[in-house]
């Protein structure tokens, strides 16, 4: 019987194993690939963020210590430094590199969608080819107006409302899949449940307050007697609160409708989009902090150097 050490993980990682276990049932042998293939990576972030001589041992670097601020340092560059290790110095087969990509993108798809522990997931743009294509990792004002004007057709009052308080108020997509009637007031002051339960209170403008109040005429006619969660702001044509998968693919779909399917933006480059859009419209970056929801000012200070480059 393979063996999976969990003693060695950190939590977040432990997490992922029982949730490929549990949820979804991955066999014994590809558990502990993931498992091994995950372990020697984040042995190598540890490396090249640490003071770790040349002569270091990889096998003998603990990665127990490892927590969500860590995770939030690795950029995908990191990543794309590991690989060029696995091949150049490991002689890693492309098979053998094409298992650990996966394993990757699955733990910070994890990390990032499922379990919500991430600001953003810096293997998503990930590809393994030689061609490291340079992609659109926000949009400007005009880029945002022709989004909104491009919705139209089936659940466009909805899909609009979305998209314009991603834009504007620059909140997580999983806040959005919370985000109940009753935490939004007549002055536009709205209460956010953000990551591991922690409050704060952000102020809806006129662009969204009027989307909003659009939406919702066309949800009390639409869902008159079959609305099964009445406090969810967002539904679907069930009635039941929209998932954050669901969320993902409607932000994905209007993208590409309106043309920017070949960027691979998605819910969290929106929210990027609106941090960015404050800081040249002259909000201050602590400002930016408070509504967007970062711990710190660095997450909004990394943003605002990116695109700036």
């Amino acid at each position: 019987m393979l063996k999976i050490q969990k003693s060695i993980c950190f939590k977040e990682l432990d997490d992922f194993i029982t949730y490929c276990e549990i949820v979804r049932k991955f066999s014994e042998s590809t558990l502990y690939n993931y498992f091994r293939d995950l372990i020697m990576f984040f042995r190598y972030m540890k490396f090249i963020k640490g003071n770790y001589g040349m002569s270091h041992s990889l096998e003998n670097i603990s990665i127990e210590d490892i927590d969500t601020d860590f995770l939030e340092t690795i950029d995908t560059d990191d990543i794309y430094r590991y690989f060029d290790y696995l091949t150049i110095y490991r002689k890693n087969s492309q098979r053998t590199c094409q298992r650990r990509f996966v394993a990757i993108k699955m733990f910070f798809r994890y990390a990032y969608l499922t379990a919500g522990v991430i600001e953003r997931d810096p293997a998503e743009e990930l590809e393994m080819s030689g061609n490291r294509k340079k992609t659109l990792k926000f949009m400007d004002e005009q880029d945002c107006i022709t989004l909104l004007n491009s919705i139209d057709g089936k659940d466009s009052e909805r899909d609009y409302c979305i998209l314009v308080i991603f834009i504007n108020c620059g909140i997580r997509f999983n806040e959005i899949v919370h985000l109940d009637n009753n935490d939004i007031n007549s002055d536009g002051t709205v209460i956010i449940k953000g990551r591991k339960g922690i409050l704060r209170t952000i102020h809806f403008n006129q662009a969204c307050m009027d989307a909003l109040d659009k939406y919702r005429k066309f949800n009390e006619e639409f869902f008159e007697s079959r609305c099964s969660d009445h406090n969810a702001v967002f539904v679907g044509k069930n009635g039941k609160r929209l998932t954050g998968r669901w969320i993902e693919q409607i932000v994905r779909k209007r993208m590409n409708e309106a043309g920017f399917g070949d960027r691979i933006l998605c819910p969290n480059r929106l929210r990027h989009t609106s941090a960015i859009i404050m800081y040249q419209q002259g909000v201050d970056t602590g400002v930016v902090k408070d509504i967007i929801g970062y711990k710190g000012l660095s997450a909004t200070q990394v943003c605002i150097k990116k695109q700036n480059k």
